[in-house]
């Protein structure tokens, strides 16, 4: 038997793979094989016929390029032949693909050319595998060819062995292909007859007989063509000016019509070998349609494919019919024993397998509600009566389901009749939990320990559950023990955790703010403890001793470090904010930080003033002193005089006017000229920033002149500028008397506009000024009232 399924396994494959490649014929390109050796003119001829259809110039016949290598290949091609150049031989193997229009069929094709010496006897080039597994073929022969009978024998014996790899699987020595002679550069001939066109046949009996021969006893679908490429007037090869070819319609209108009248010989075998396989035809007829659109033969095709379609319809309709008339047999026959075995199986087994059973039913024979609602309603009352039953067996047994409770509720509303029955089995069931409860409780009680809390949670919720139970005393007697073991063990860990806060605080290093946090804690978490009041008195006794040793911190540390003020500010800071509640100390913390605030201000203060009163002309520096104080005491007891002395350093930074008024002056009484008679007639000019200013009047003959003359515009000045008093004695001639000018670096040169002025070398000469420029003055520290 295994080797008969073999066989018939094996012959299966082989008719599908031969159905197969039909299905593949049809609806795949045709490939066309060119044959022919070197130089006989394949690639001139394919190019010509692809120039000529693709233009128009072949009645009922267009070819083009299906992709853009091919047209760029068969273009390059046709512009050296039109440009007069001779092709060279081809060297490379290219797939071109085309496609055949003719009439409204439209074919694509699979076309290679290569090089002519693949096809020579002996070869194995891929080449000779195109050619076995080709559609159509064109034999490309040579008329003149070598005067060489062995050339032209060997050029028959190729052809001779491409026949026979057509005919190689043929049952009748014939092959189906088309195949095609075409005498290729037959304007040669025709050259040589004077023009006119010899008889083809014979010409191709005379120099390939054994060709011919070959062709009329094995190609049923055979023809000779003679063609030009080029026609009349190529010399060796070479294209003429005007390209004329000749015959070129005869080959593609043939092909055309050869692969059309296979395709339809191909469709009939394929509908003769699988005439059921409507998938496969359908495929085959729609490759058909698209090559040949709105043909006869398409539409003959379309309805025999319909006819078939219909015919396998009915035949599958009539089979299911069968089958499901043998199902529903077969299911009633089926039902209708599973209830008999049902009704028979209550008689002798328990009501846990009973229940089981009617179980088993249901889910096994779900069709019986559809034909028998009466013995499915049947089969679910015997299944809920059998139900409680069996749980009435597995409560007594001390097997409780979990989902018990929310069963018997849905059964209670599908079976309002059982409700009685099922009273008594939820009664039975929350006896038999509360008894098993019962000793599960006892077992925790006895495996407790040391952990009271966890088996009082139990027995709680054991009373709460079951109220009416008959261990309802023996449950109160377990939970009053448990609480006084409890309250013992919890003031034993009271005990603990005080002793252990008493010797934590006993250590040098102790830290008394944990200890403080430590035992507030302790209080938090157990006011009722009987150890309360000692806490609280841990508590106060470390805040005490916290805070002594707190402002003892502050005290020292303002001593030791008098001019960090801000740290000794922090440090007492920082005493109230630890103990802002209890402190005792915390108006002594609060008048210290007053009182060093003070101290800082007068500190920081008494640093510009005391710079101010050391270097008067550095006011620049005063200043910045001055600014820093303000920055860091911006609520400083001395804020409104060093705001006054900054706003008064502004307004001397830049040019301002002041009124400046000449009182009087003393003069060397030597000074004076011999012929001027009683005194100097002296004048006064002032010179400010580069700027003149006067000259005052001129008082005549006089060593003590009083002038009290206020300058008629006010001197304009900044601090920096310098100013120049010359004395002028104009008695016959100007004659300077005398030249005062202020230091370089005085950055208050105007005050000596503001006062007595003598030279510096000495000598009773003085000059008294008069001006509304006015020095601030900065009060001494001491003199300020806190």
């Amino acid at each position: 038997m295994g080797r008969v399924g073999g066989v018939a396994s094996f012959m299966a494959n082989r008719r599908r793979e031969h159905l197969d490649a039909i299905e593949g014929r049809l609806t795949g390109p045709k490939r066309i094989a060119l044959f022919g050796h070197r130089n006989v003119g394949k690639t001139t001829l394919l190019a010509m016929f692809y120039r000529q259809a693709s233009s128009g110039l072949v009645p009922g016949v267009r070819l083009a390029a299906a992709d853009p290598m091919t047209a760029e290949y068969l273009a390059d091609k046709i512009i050296q032949i039109e440009s007069g150049e001779s092709l060279a031989g081809t060297l490379a193997e290219t797939e071109l693909r085309l496609r055949l229009y003719h009439g409204p069929a439209r074919f694509d094709l699979i076309v290679k050319d290569y090089q002519g010496e693949h096809v020579t006897l002996g070869s194995d080039e891929p080449i000779q595998q195109f050619f076995a597994d080709c559609d159509a073929v064109f034999l490309c022969l040579d008329p003149e060819g070598s005067n060489r009978p062995e050339d032209r024998r060997r050029r028959q014996h190729e052809v001779e062995n491409l026949l026979e790899k057509c005919i190689e699987k043929s049952v009748d020595g014939m092959t189906d292909r088309p195949i095609a002679l075409l005498l290729t550069k037959f304007d040669r001939v025709m050259a040589q007859s004077n023009g006119s066109l010899e008889n083809v046949e014979r010409l191709v009996d005379a120099r390939y007989g054994m060709t011919r021969h070959a062709l009329s006893k094995h190609a049923r679908r055979g023809a000779i063509f003679a063609v030009s490429a080029f026609g009349r007037g190529a010399i060796d090869n070479r294209p003429p000016v005007d390209l004329e070819p000749i015959g070129l319609e005869g080959p593609l209108s043939w092909l055309a019509d050869q692969l059309e009248a296979i395709d339809r010989d191909q469709l009939e075998w394929l509908w003769d070998l699988a005439p059921t396989d409507t998938p496969r035809l359908a495929r085959a007829l729609e490759a058909y349609e698209r090559r040949y659109p709105d043909t006869e033969p398409a539409r003959r095709f379309r309805k025999r494919l319909a006819a078939a379609r219909g015919k396998r319809f009915r035949g599958r309709m009539l089979r299911a019919v069968a089958a499901l008339a043998l199902v529903v047999g077969s299911v009633l026959a089926y039902d209708f024993w599973g209830y008999q075995s049902a009704i028979a199986f209550e008689r002798d087994h328990p009501p846990v397998a009973v229940e089981r059973r009617w179980a088993d039913f249901l889910a096994w024979h779900p069709t019986i509600a559809w034909y028998s609602p009466v013995r499915a309603e049947f089969a679910r009352g015997r299944l809920a009566e059998w139900r409680l039953q069996a749980d009435r067996d597995r409560i007594a047994a001390g097997r409780l389901d979990p989902g018990l409770d929310s069963q018997l509720a849905e059964l209670k509303t599908e079976r309002p009749a059982l409700a009685n029955r099922i009273e008594a089995i939820e009664d039975q069931a929350e006896a038999a939990r509360s008894e098993q409860r019962w000793r599960t409780l006892q077992s925790e009680a006895a495996a407790a320990g040391d952990e009271p809390d966890r088996i009082l949670s139990s027995v709680r919720d054991y009373l709460r559950d079951f109220p009416d139970s008959p261990h309802k005393d023996e449950a109160t007697a377990l939970l009053n023990a448990g609480k006084l073991k409890l309250e013992e063990r919890r003031a034993l860990l009271e005990r603990r955790e005080v002793d252990d806060l008493l010797r934590s605080a006993a250590l040098p290093n102790a830290d008394l703010e944990e200890m403080i946090d430590r035992a507030r804690r302790f209080i938090a978490d157990h006011p009722e403890s009987l150890y309360r009041n000692e806490v609280e008195q841990l508590v106060s006794r470390f805040s005490r001793t916290a805070d002594d040793r707190d402002i003892e911190e502050a005290r020292r540390f303002s001593r030791e470090n008098p001019t960090r003020y801000q740290a000794r500010i922090d440090r007492y800071r920082a005493y109230m904010k630890a103990h802002a509640v209890e402190g005792r100390y915390l108006r002594e913390a609060s008048d210290a930080c007053e009182r060093i605030l003070g101290d800082w201000d007068i500190s920081t203060y008494r640093l510009a003033y005391d710079h101010f009163s050391a270097h008067p002309d550095d006011l620049a520096q005063v200043a910045s002193r001055l600014k820093d104080y303000m920055e860091r005491h911006p609520q400083g007891r001395f804020v409104q005089a060093a705001k006054a002395f900054l706003d008064w350093w502004d307004r001397v930074s830049v040019p301002n006017e002041y009124r400046v008024t000449l009182l009087r002056g003393e003069f060397d009484p030597s000074i004076g000229k011999y012929v001027a008679g009683g005194g100097p007639d002296l004048r006064v000019t002032l010179e400010v920033a580069g700027k003149t200013y006067g000259p005052a009047p001129v008082i005549p003959n006089e060593h003590k002149p009083i002038w009290r003359y206020t300058f008629d515009r006010p001197i304009v000045w900044k601090s920096r500028d310098p100013i120049s008093i010359k004395v002028v004695d104009q008695d016959w001639w100007d004659t300077t008397v005398i030249q005062l000018n202020s230091d370089k670096n005085d950055p208050l040169s105007i005050r000596l506009l503001s006062g007595a002025i003598k030279p510096s070398k000495g000598g009773p000469t003085v000059l008294h000024f008069a001006s509304d420029f006015v020095m601030p003055e900065l009060p001494k520290p001491d003199r300020i009232d806190p």
